[in-house]
């Protein structure tokens, strides 16, 4: 790879900004699923401190389930704008996040918005 090798910390805030861009998708609807959020939640997953209350994968099968699930089948006037949708995708994306070591505050969604609005790297 060229100009040597991605650490640690690079990849999991890669792979966090794929799961703020399925946030944003969630929010008009469901989210298709893709290769790229797979591979997301199984990184977050396998590089993730699951002593404890991490051990359990609640948080990625939420996310997974929440990102794509399709309009239709959200409860009858409940979560119709994604709303519903989008609380426990963060819920989720934050315990990922803690787990991984690179807990989200707002200087770390200031960055992955800004990592996101530049495009792929």
């Amino acid at each position: 790879m060229p100009g040597g090798r991605l650490t640690r910390e690079a990849l999991v805030f890669k792979a966090l900004c794929i799961l703020d861009e399925a946030m944003d998708q969630a929010r008009r609807g469901q989210v298709q699923p893709s290769l790229g959020l797979r591979f997301a939640l199984a990184f977050l997953y396998a590089v993730g401190d699951r002593r404890g209350e991490w051990f359990d994968r609640q948080p990625y099968d939420t996310f997974w389930r929440e990102a794509t699930q399709k309009q239709e089948d959200l409860t009858e006037g409940h979560n119709v704008d994604g709303y519903g949708r989008v609380i426990h995708m963060t819920a989720s994306m934050n315990a990922m996040a803690r787990a991984a070591g690179m807990p989200i505050e707002a200087e770390m969604m200031a960055a992955l918005r800004r990592a996101r609005s530049r495009g792929p790297a």
